[in-house]
């Protein structure tokens, strides 16, 4: 039960956060961008143009029906793959000690110096 709703609560917020950039990306195809125009800030023109003329609750609406959809997918998508990777005994995955090149360069560094010091 406890994965259904971590899944629910994923698809909730995701499709929240980014619903305003799907309305804007379906308003762009059908106006054929001519409206906001190409390039990269062609997005973010696109927002400002759909709240000053629509206002801002148009970016939000239709929201309500994609969670009918969205909200039981994920957590049936979460919980399938929680359940699937127990079953089968998948272990999880071990943290990679991810040397950075600074932490490499910096102990390179420091056992040159340590040898140049042990010199004198």
């Amino acid at each position: 039960m406890m994965r259904l709703c971590c899944g629910a609560l994923a698809g909730l917020f995701g499709q929240t956060f980014t619903y305003p950039l799907d309305v804007v990306r379906r308003q762009m195809q059908v106006e054929n961008m001519q409206t906001f125009g190409g390039g990269s800030g062609a997005r973010h023109k696109g927002i400002t143009t759909i709240v000053s003329e629509q206002g801002w609750r148009q970016l939000f609406a239709g929201l309500s029906i994609n969670y009918i959809k969205i909200v039981p997918l994920v957590s049936i998508g979460f919980t399938t793959f929680d359940m699937m990777k127990s079953l089968l005994r998948i272990p999880p995955r071990q943290k990679k000690r991810n040397r950075s090149l600074l932490h490499k360069f910096t102990n390179t560094f420091y056992a040159k110096w340590q040898l140049l010091k042990g010199k004198n």
